[in-house]
């Protein structure tokens, strides 16, 4: 489904609507309503039949290999603190998303993730020079910033290992990442306020800076799936799960995000804010129409195993990322019946 579609279900399928003068606070607040909010959460994860057994599983390898690769790019200690921040997780991440992948393909896939995680992470730092990226990449100038010369240089890369389809779609949807945060940051700093007119804006905002697509195509290195023969057996399935690793983030995110802060500014609080209706109840919504784009995925490929077992395979480890990791406090939430094992060190 795509996502004007996707906002239309959103929109008319019955979510309950903000009454005038309600004062009903943004933050969920109360033992019961976290509750409410854990079983959601717990309700998504057995649809996907998610096992919560799966090892936390690390490539200390991969990890030496791409510390390497940005220790090379001598960006300074300040910048090589954030890359050891997220250098686990990203690694962590593609050893157990992309396992059937060869080493040399996952140590790309993985640098990918560490610069899209630093781009989110810490944009500010280099906003002025973020804003040209794309226009520079487009025209093969050089940037003003040494990271974004050496993102610059891996995405070009790319071009290697992937076919031109899965290239270019990589490409356009990485600039539409950088371009995405280069937006939010224009609303954070200008107090921008979604109006109930602008309400396909959030999903449109959503599929930018979620960086689905280039999650997806990652998936497709020419030398195991050569793009005259399998472009047009995944094509069909991408929007589906483009849509299925947005929402399924936004579901696990909802915790840290509604009943441990306040955040303004993600697609939960921005679809609420146009459509007039509370943010829990675009959890339960997502809750229940996430799991079923997920089984039209596999239908699609259905008939192809080795695109089968790629998807599960990333599914699993995507899903992995956001309940194992410390950020998403899942872990926490459970905590009182131990629905979800226990951090690992690195987590």
């Amino acid at each position: 489904m795509d996502p004007i579609h996707a906002e239309s279900n959103f929109a008319y399928h019955g979510l309950q609507t903000k009454s005038a003068g309600n004062n009903e606070t943004d933050v969920i607040k109360g033992m019961a309503q976290t509750d409410q909010v854990k079983s959601l959460i717990r309700t998504f994860l057995e649809d996907i039949k998610f096992d919560r057994s799966s090892p936390f599983i690390k490539d200390h390898q991969m990890e030496v290999a791409v510390w390497q690769y940005f220790k090379s790019l001598n960006l300074g200690q300040k910048m090589e603190n954030s890359v050891q921040r997220t250098l686990k997780l990203s690694v962590t991440f593609t050893h157990q998303a992309y396992t059937a992948l060869p080493f040399d393909i996952r140590v790309l896939c993985a640098i990918q993730f560490l610069y899209m995680f630093l781009v989110d992470d810490v944009a500010e730092v280099f906003m002025s020079d973020l804003q040209a990226f794309g226009q520079n990449f487009v025209l093969n100038k050089p940037h003003s910033n040494t990271l974004l010369d050496g993102f610059d240089c891996h995405l070009r890369n790319l071009s290697f290992h992937y076919g031109p389809y899965c290239h270019s779609a990589i490409i356009k949807s990485l600039i539409d990442y950088v371009n995405g945060r280069i937006i939010e940051h224009r609303m954070e700093q200008s107090s921008f306020k979604f109006s109930a007119e602008s309400r396909l804006m959030p999903m449109f905002l959503r599929t930018k800076v979620g960086g689905a697509e280039i999650l997806v195509h990652l998936l497709y290195p020419k030398a195991i799936f050569p793009e005259d023969e399998y472009v047009i057996q995944y094509f069909p399935a991408i929007q589906e799960l483009v849509l299925f690793i947005d929402f399924a983030n936004d579901i696990l995110s909802y915790y840290k995000e509604f009943c441990l802060d306040d955040e303004k500014g993600n697609f939960v609080a921005n679809f609420a804010d146009t459509h007039n209706i509370q943010h829990l109840d675009v959890l339960k919504y997502l809750t229940s129409y996430t799991p079923k784009l997920l089984k039209s995925v596999y239908q699609l490929l259905n008939s192809n195993l080795s695109l089968l077992q790629s998807v599960e395979t990333f599914t699993r480890g995507w899903i992995m990322l956001c309940t194992a990791h410390r950020r998403y406090h899942l872990v926490e939430l459970f905590a009182d019946e131990q629905y979800l094992p226990p951090y690992d060190e690195d987590a």
